[in-house]
């Protein structure tokens, strides 16, 4: 028997309930030594007691305990401390010692080139990456309590695990008229389809559109992840050479038919990775040209919300007269990636279809977050939180920029991005990124292959600058110039 009025303090000042703060304190002494695994433990009335608390509150406290395996109870004996964290390396080493077997299979399966990921594993202290937000900037302790009081609602819980409800009504609503406030669209909840992640957009879009052999163009440099997904469904992906705004639209007319295009995929706010934004003229000429060769065009606009100029150009979709355009993008890339949701925007018979697909892949649908989402969106909290990170992201960019000229003069040519996460960086010379990437690693920066682009023509950086602040970035491109000049000479 041991006394636990001395490992545990109860503050009643704190929000947290009494008993999960007595469960807490008691796994800290646990794994801090303090309390030896295998001792009994007092019973509930000697702790209710000694804490001053309801008996109540330590046979809750108990209940967490035994279900979180920090004690183990004998009924008509008595409770007995108990360590996971040590029980778990015990199994691990014991694992290690076991002889190796499932390396291989005995069977044969498919295996996919087209699929290998081009992420690796990253263990420096300075990560670059292709323009991702700071999820730091908003606080995942205030995100939690719309998460907690949503979840909360009985109406909420009576659809949750109810494989007949895959969408939440609520949200659609309120994302529809987002969308036509912040895109000049004018369209309904029966237009949207919303999934978990962008990716399985795309699954959904290669199963909905293409056949074998269908010819789908896309900029001679582009997004990989569509490329992979599109690829795999054995269709052709064929390149456009970009021009200084934008794709090479008479490239298409003099090189296909009509007939021969089945869809063109393209991010006209800006194009991954070069950052390009297509010029209106563009636009146009795109739109007339998939109405007389009968093409679809897909336009992700993935970071349409983050723009840095004062006047925003609409969609494309915004003129989708004809029917052809698919819009597609995401909500909540601003709070956390727990809070992302990605959406399409279609022709209400193809949003009809497409549902199908997506119910197979996510049966269960998305409908807590989606309730959530549409609750930040009526209270104005989402347009809040963004107007709060796109000022810090601008400033951000700014500063990026500013650093960029510093210590890179006129060794590199770049263009300050209109909007996004990543600058696109050419460097005048030739040098080599495989060994710019071994420099940088000896400085602790850790450079993916998908932040680089090499070719005879070409040596550029697609570099995000938005997941650093000022004293992260400002150590990040010291570090960069130095390795740098180091790969020139």
């Amino acid at each position: 028997m041991i006394s636990i009025a001395q490992f545990i303090r109860i503050d009643r000042r704190k929000s947290d309930s009494l008993y999960l703060q007595i469960a807490y304190q008691f796994i800290n002494a646990v794994q801090r030594g303090l309390i030896p695994v295998g001792v009994k433990l007092p019973g509930t009335r000697v702790w209710s007691e000694e804490l001053g608390v309801h008996r109540k509150t330590i046979v809750a406290a108990f209940e967490e305990l035994e279900a979180q395996s920090w004690i183990r109870i004998h009924a008509k004996v008595g409770a007995f401390v108990e360590n996971p964290d040590l029980r778990a390396k015990k199994d691990a080493d014991l694992s290690l010692n076991l002889e190796k077997t499932g390396e291989k299979a005995n069977f044969s399966f498919n295996k996919s080139f087209i699929l290998t990921s081009p992420f690796e594993k990253e263990n420096n202290r300075l990560v670059c990456n292709d323009g991702q937000p700071d999820f730091r900037i908003i606080k995942t302790q205030e995100l939690s309590r719309f998460y907690t009081g949503a979840l909360k609602r009985r109406n909420i819980q009576s659809k949750i695990g109810n494989y007949a409800v895959q969408e939440n009504e609520f949200f659609k609503e309120q994302l529809s008229y987002y969308l036509n406030l912040t895109r000049g669209f004018h369209i309904s909840k029966n237009q949207l389809l919303v999934a978990k992640s962008r990716e399985m957009i795309f699954y959904t879009l290669a199963k909905m559109l293409f056949n074998e052999n269908d010819i789908v163009l896309v900029g001679e440099l582009s997004f990989f992840k569509m490329n992979m997904v599109f690829t795999q469904e054995k269709v052709k992906v064929k390149p456009v050479p970009l021009e200084e705004d934008g794709m090479d639209i008479s490239y298409i007319r003099n090189n296909y038919k009509k007939g021969d295009i089945r869809c063109i995929y393209l991010n006209p706010q800006q194009s991954y990775p070069t950052t390009t934004v297509l010029s209106k003229e563009k636009r146009r000429e795109l739109s007339n040209l998939a109405e007389e060769y009968d093409f679809v065009i897909i336009e992700d606009s993935e970071d349409f919300e983050f723009n840095y100029q004062k006047q925003v150009g609409l969609p494309m979709a915004t003129n989708n007269s004809n029917g052809r355009i698919i819009h597609m993008g995401s909500i909540g890339k601003h709070l956390h990636p727990t809070f992302q949701l990605s959406f399409m925007m279609a022709p209400q018979d193809f949003i009809a279809e497409s549902k199908k697909h997506v119910s197979v892949l996510n049966p269960q649908g998305n409908f807590v977050l989606e309730q959530v989402l549409g609750e930040m969106i009526a209270e104005g909290d989402l347009f809040r939180y963004q107007k709060k990170a796109i000022k810090i992201y601008r400033e951000r960019m700014l500063h990026f920029e500013e650093l960029l000229r510093h210590f890179f003069g006129k060794s590199i040519r770049f263009e300050r991005p209109v909007n996004g996460f990543a600058f696109w960086i050419e460097f005048k010379e030739q040098i080599s990124l495989t060994q710019l990437a071994k420099e940088m690693k000896s400085r602790d920066i850790f450079l993916p292959r998908i932040c680089m682009y090499q070719n005879k023509k070409q040596t550029a950086l697609r570099l995000g600058f938005a997941h650093w602040n000022f004293e992260e970035m400002e150590e990040f491109l010291k570090l960069f110039w130095e390795s740098y000049d180091r790969v020139k000479d």
